[in-house]
């Protein structure tokens, strides 16, 4: 009986791990990935050894990556990759292809074989989303030159980690052989291809039309079981043709993600994608090897240095055709000087198929997982070191200029929470006004209404911060809750002054008793129902008593 409980204790110590030490990095202003690593090395066999199977631990979190590329491919559609821009798309392949050379002829030259050197390229050349995006958002820098270009690559990146994986898990099948290469490459295509095709019927074809009728519109909770399952269905078909079951998590989230319903399903599989994704980071901490990393912490250190200079550098490199400002690429090499989340899963990947050997692997985990507790400080100074090394290394004729093209971007829109009757009033008045304006509303009815009128609508529930984010509220000029139960008004009122507290806040009370209370918990200009009507019933009871 002891035996069948051994997953649900382990995962009980890790969780727990994962809790207290990403407080504390919280509490020292670091990345909570940071804390989640060392709760990872505490609780493994080189330290602690609280944690029975690691292996266990290690599949179960793999649904963590696929969970991750899935939300991801739910942002890939093909309207969103042409607002990457230049430097978003092909200075991301630019990074991604410089990097990975330069760090594999480097490697080449000190010995390493091709494919083990390529394979250190690869991990080398991403960065964390999570680190850089939390750290830009926190200091309110997502808007500047060089906050877009992050932002930017870091979404390349995300979408180069699939043909990453499958580059590596060749070279590893392939055994480092350009003849093998043909034989290894052809069938995995064809799976891919099957896969795609038949991921299409379901999730581009079947599943939107379920999404879209009554009986699922009418229960929030089938949506949800919807979603899930078509990410678990999409990884398990993946794994059994021979793929990796986060490339078919992936392809079906980016079949989902020209859909109405991509926004709303991301932020559904958000609260368990963060406990997986969670699972997966601490249970690259438990492989670190504590001994060897006290036996060799100068050789870990000094690659530590390399890798963070040379990653910046070549960053900054890779932006320069497509910033002017040059202090904004190299506080873009700065920003991602980091490894990434998925640097971990292609050294895993590099592992098990011999291309990496033990010191080699152990010592990457270890150089990545330092990258990522020394990179929040770097980020947060990321600007002003730029600014200031650009002004020792460069004529100040050219930082000047590149200074002048550095702007902030202001869209300035009215974001509208609710199209029934009164919010469809609402938008008339605004949008005749001249104003641009974005609804946001959960019912997949209405939002083909107000698309039907010419609006710009997502669908999403506006209580969950992550549909608001992708709503741009911080951006907004004025946010309207015209949805008529005050539950939900007071909930989405406190998320958005927690998410933009200088965004004010026009909120719709239906009730005169519900107007204080919505007031209280942020409300900037509550309109109270009672007594306008009131007002307007006096208004005409006094045009027919005394005519003009």
């Amino acid at each position: 009986m002891a035996d069948k409980w051994a997953l649900l204790y382990d995962l009980i110590i890790i969780l727990g791990a994962a809790l207290l030490l990403g407080l504390v990095a919280e509490k020292l202003r670091q990345s909570v990935i940071s804390g989640y690593l060392i709760a990872g090395v505490l609780v493994g066999p080189s330290a602690f050894g609280l944690v029975n199977d690691p292996e266990a631990i290690s599949i179960v979190s793999e649904l963590g990556v696929a969970l991750l590329l899935y939300a991801i491919g739910l942002e890939f559609s093909w309207r969103r990759l042409k607002t990457l821009g230049n430097v978003g798309l092909l200075g991301g392949l630019l990074q991604i292809g410089l990097v990975i050379a330069v760090v594999a002829l480097i490697l080449m030259g000190l010995g390493l074989n091709t494919t083990a050197a390529v394979a250190c390229g690869a991990i080398a050349s991403l960065a964390s989303t999570v680190v850089g995006l939390r750290m830009l958002e926190s200091h309110a820098e997502l808007d500047t030159i060089h906050g877009r270009a992050s932002v930017g690559i870091l979404l390349c990146q995300d979408l180069a980690i699939v043909p990453l994986v499958m580059l590596l898990t060749l070279l590893g099948d392939g055994q480092a052989s350009a003849g093998h290469m043909p034989t290894g490459i052809v069938p995995m295509l064809l799976g891919t291809a099957g896969l795609a095709v038949g991921l299409y019927v379901i999730a581009g074809v079947l599943l939107p039309r379920v999404l879209s009728s009554r009986t699922v519109a009418r229960n929030r909770e089938l949506p949800i079981l919807i979603a899930l399952g078509a990410c678990l269905s999409a990884a398990y078909v993946a794994h059994a043709v021979g793929l990796s079951p986060a490339i078919g998590a992936f392809i079906a989230g980016i079949l989902l993600a020209d859909t109405k319903f991509a926004d709303q399903i991301r932020a559904d599989i958000t609260p368990l994608k963060t406990v997986f994704v969670t699972l997966f980071i601490t249970s690259i901490g438990l492989v670190v090897d504590v001994q060897f990393l006290a036996e060799n912490w100068a050789v870990v250190l000094g690659w530590l240095v390399v890798f963070t200079v040379l990653k910046s550098v070549l960053t900054a490199i890779a932006c320069k055709p497509f910033l002017p400002s040059v202090v904004a690429c190299m506080a873009t090499g700065l920003t991602l000087s980091q490894a990434g989340e998925f640097s971990f899963v292609l050294a895993k990947v590099s592992r098990d198929g011999s291309l990496l050997s033990y010191q080699q692997y152990m010592t990457i985990v270890a150089v990545c997982a330092l990258s990522l507790i020394i990179s929040p400080g770097i980020v947060r100074h990321a600007a002003k070191w730029s600014r200031s090394l650009a002004r020792r290394l460069v004529p100040l004729r050219v930082v000047a200029r590149g200074e002048r093209a550095t702007v902030r971007a202001e869209s300035g829109h009215v974001l509208l929470v609710g199209f029934g009757d009164a919010g469809r009033e609402a938008a008339d008045v605004i949008h005749s006004a001249g104003e641009s304006l974005t609804i946001l509303e959960i019912s997949g009815v209405l939002v083909d209404t107000a698309r039907g009128c010419g609006y710009t609508a997502r669908l999403g529930d506006a209580t969950q911060v992550l549909n608001l984010t992708k709503a741009r509220l911080g951006d907004a000029k004025v946010l309207v809750v015209a949805i008529p139960d005050m539950r939900i008004a007071r909930i989405i009122i406190s998320q958005a002054k927690s998410l933009a507290p200088h965004v004010p806040i026009v909120v719709r009370s239906r009730y005169h008793h519900a107007a204080s209370e919505l007031d209280v918990v942020g409300g900037d200009v509550v309109v109270d129902e009672e007594q306008l009507v009131g007002r307007t019933i006096g208004a005409r009871v006094l045009e027919i008593t005394q005519p003009s």
